[in-house]
């Protein structure tokens, strides 16, 4: 498992543009896989970077078979995958941060989720990714605003495709690679094909796939008069996801280079129970609903590299389309009468953006490696609903028309003091922003700025120990989505009035990292080939955290607003409260600690990696949805994950052939608020056991790759955290995986 201690050179991207590539080296084995920056913007061995940072390359993405960008990603220490079991519908969590939180990008292009405060708004995922066209994935754990900007309160996850070299090995020439897999636990049949040239000027790449899935197998409760989503044993399903996408890179002589990409996919998920629920599922089996996600993207990106100290410039121009719609149709029975519930919604999200920057080696008496950047992005979002239960089928608007503007600045800084012992990276960073909504008229719009910092430092006590210590800023502001919205509807509590309505006055949520920790690093030694091992203390605190807060109140005898009791009789001298109030508000503060390790080790044909992370959370002001009120104390946050530990084996048993294993081990998780785990919620501990065998074609049989493996072995039935029996049914069951790729 390539994950990076000591054998990966990691891009600290510490500027916008950051287009990566992996320089492999044929024919040699046991070469140091490199990860260089194109744009020669500031770049790090990630032993020297005083950060948590995996990588996955493209042989432990080949092995591990997956279908899904979620269910690659959470072998990771510190990362989970959030949201339904169903294909296509998880998203990634770092550190029990998701959506909004987290920043994602497909070379270099952001990929953003849609959320309103306590939920994303479209169920199933727009990432779009085929994982088989994937080279790279890299996982910052922690703030990163001071490269990205708004969003990356939690880290952010770079992923980057394949180019002609890659599939050449650098060598001129044309080819064809052709792939198919299937997944028995949910019946996913894929289906992709690539073809490619490479010649002195050019790289050119196009792909196309297609995967379909059908009902996904989990583990039932094995206990008799078990209830509700325990009894089950399949989950309804039919989805799929369609992948085009073009990719060519023209080197214009020595110092310009121009890269082009266009990448569209459709993502589609029917027949899911109402709001992919699964207590509903059996609740009401008369409700269904159907998701679609469409996605064009399209980026230009120009560099120019003279033979200069001061000039290494990128201009990034990017553009992206996507379209969202839901279906929900079906009834719901009352005595004899049927109460209706179709309806359609539509979303839509126009993004472009702009980057130019530049790097600058500035000669004084230590050398300083300057990276600068501005940024420019626009946003237009809209949304419609059609109530098709009436005649008239009845035209609204949840959240409107709205758009977003976000203008920054950024300047980085890296140098090495003291005979290279002590590596120094320190920067700021700049946005402005500004929300409008056109539909909300009457409420004025949103804009703020916001100043990010971020210093880093690697203190090299001998050749083999490092010492990293980091404090960074991070923050994010309010979407479109929290900030405008609005609904009401008759509350299932008393007959109150449930509503929503826009807060042009949320602050955004701000953040304050500290990681320090240390690691030890050695190759060519008598008992390891290569050794890594890191260690990452990190504490973050999040102000002003965004949530739909289910504020419950009724109007004293002035009109003003007063907290009110659940009802349905006055509690302790309170009144009932009337309203209930489910807008997004800013909370007060999350807490965020914990370790996370990674060791590394390979000697001969043994490979081994093992994570381990422990995240605990807490919050105040954190919202009670039982109550309806605000609890203005400390207390476990009901997002977080569990404690985990990954372990790694994989042996070269020839030139041909791989063998490996895996287990996935999760600790109890019951540090939550006694209130939820009277209702349901927490996770009992539990292991898992993959394994894999790859066969690299040799002789007759060169450019067949076959791939075969099978999850969870012992067919183990388990809930991932944060969970809650009433509503999460089991994770997938025995999964027999096999892939088989061909090139020519």
């Amino acid at each position: 498992m390539k994950l990076g201690i000591s054998h990966s050179l990691v891009a600290f991207a510490v500027s916008s543009a950051l287009p990566l590539t992996v320089k492999a080296q044929p024919n040699q084995e046991n070469q140091i896989e490199k990860v260089e920056v194109i744009g020669h913007k500031l770049s790090l061995v990630n032993q020297d970077v005083a950060a948590s940072v995996s990588i996955l390359g493209s042989e432990e993405i080949q092995r591990n078979q997956e279908s899904e960008l979620t269910n690659l990603l959470r072998e990771l220490p510190g990362v989970e995958m959030n949201g339904s079991v169903s294909p296509l519908s998880g998203q990634p969590a770092i550190r029990g941060l998701y959506g909004e939180r987290i920043h994602i990008s497909v070379d270099n292009v952001k990929r953003k989720t849609e959320s309103d405060g306590s939920s994303n708004i479209a169920t199933i995922n727009s990432l779009g990714v085929d994982p088989a066209q994937l080279k790279l994935v890299q996982v910052l754990r922690g703030a990163d605003s001071l490269t990205v900007g708004s969003g990356a309160v939690g880290g952010s996850i770079r992923m980057v495709t394949k180019d002609a070299a890659d599939y050449l090995n650098h060598q001129d020439g044309l080819g064809v690679r052709l792939s198919s897999a299937y997944q028995g636990a949910s019946d996913a049949v894929t289906l992709g094909a690539s073809s490619f040239s490479l010649n002195g000027n050019l790289d050119t790449v196009f792909n196309v796939s297609r995967v379909d899935f059908s009902d996904v197998d989990i583990v039932g409760d094995r206990q008799i008069g078990g209830e509700g989503i325990p009894a089950l044993e399949k989950i309804r399903n039919d989805s799929s996801r369609s992948n085009v996408s073009l990719k060519s890179t023209w080197q214009i002589g020595p110092v310009h280079r121009l890269k082009g990409k266009v990448d569209w996919s459709e993502t589609e998920s029917k027949d899911q129970p109402y709001s992919q629920r699964m207590d509903l599922a059996l609740a009401y089996p008369t409700l269904k609903e159907n998701y679609q996600n469409d996605y064009l993207e399209g980026s230009l990106l120009y560099s120019y590299q003279p033979d200069s100290h001061w000039v290494d410039l990128d201009i990034h121009a990017t553009f992206s389309e996507k379209n969202m719609e839901k279906q929900t149709r079906g009834y719901i029975p009352r005595g004899e009468n049927r109460i209706s519930y179709d309806a359609d919604n539509n979303w839509s999200n126009k993004r472009k953006g702009l980057r130019l920057s530049n790097l600058s080696i500035v000669q004084a008496a230590v050398e300083h490696k300057v990276a600068l950047e501005l940024n420019y992005e626009r946003e237009d979002f809209s949304q419609k609903q059609w109530d098709l239960s009436t005649a008239e089928n009845k035209l609204t608007s949840f959240y409107g028309n709205s758009n977003a503007t976000n203008v920054s600045v950024s300047l980085i800084d890296q140098v090495e003091l003291f005979s290279q012992r002590l590596l120094l990276t320190a920067g700021g960073r700049y946005d402005s922003y500004k929300r409008d909504n056109s539909l909300f008229a009457s409420y004025a719009g949103n804009d703020d700025g916001e100043f990010s910092s971020e210093v880093g430092l690697t203190f090299r006590a001998t050749d083999n120990l490092n010492f990293y210590l980091k404090r960074a800023e991070a923050f994010r502001a309010p979407s479109v989505q929290e900030l405008y919205k609005k609904d009401e509807w008759r509350c299932h509590i008393g007959g109150k009035i449930c509503y929503q309505e826009p807060q042009p006055d949320l602050k955004p949520e701000t953040s304050d990292n500290l990681e320090a920790g240390f690691g030890l690093h050695w190759t060519d030694t008598a008992y390891a080939d290569q050794f890594g091992f890191k260690f990452i203390y990190f504490d973050n605190e999040i102000n002003n955290y965004i949530d739909n807060v289910p504020f419950m109140y009724y109007f004293d005898s002035e009109g003003n607003k007063q907290l009110g009791s659940p009802g349905p009789e006055p509690a302790n001298g309170v009144p009932v409260a009337t309203h209930r109030d489910y807008s997004a508000k800013n909370i007060s503060q999350l807490k965020n600690r914990g370790i996370e390790v990674e060791i590394d080790y390979r000697l001969g044909a043994l490979s081994a990696y093992l994570g381990y992370s422990t995240i605990n959370m807490d919050v105040f002001g954190v919202p009670n949805f039982f109550l309806g009120t605000v609890e203005q104390q400390w207390q476990p946050y009901s997002e977080a994950p569990a404690d985990k530990m990954t372990l790694n084996l994989n042996y070269q048993l020839r030139p041909d052939l791989n063998i490996g294993g895996q287990m996935l081990a999760y600790g109890k998780q019951d540090r939550l608020s006694q209130l939820y785990l009277e209702n349901g919620y927490g996770t009992e501990s539990y292991r898992v056991f993959n394994l894999n065998l790859s066969y690299q074609g040799l002789g007759v049989f060169e450019g067949v790759t076959l791939v075969a493996g099978v999850d969870n072995l012992t067919n183990e039935r388990y809930l991932r955290a944060p969970a809650s029996e009433a509503r999460d049914p089991a994770e997938v069951g025995r999964n027999y995986k096999v892939s088989l790729y061909y090139q020519f």
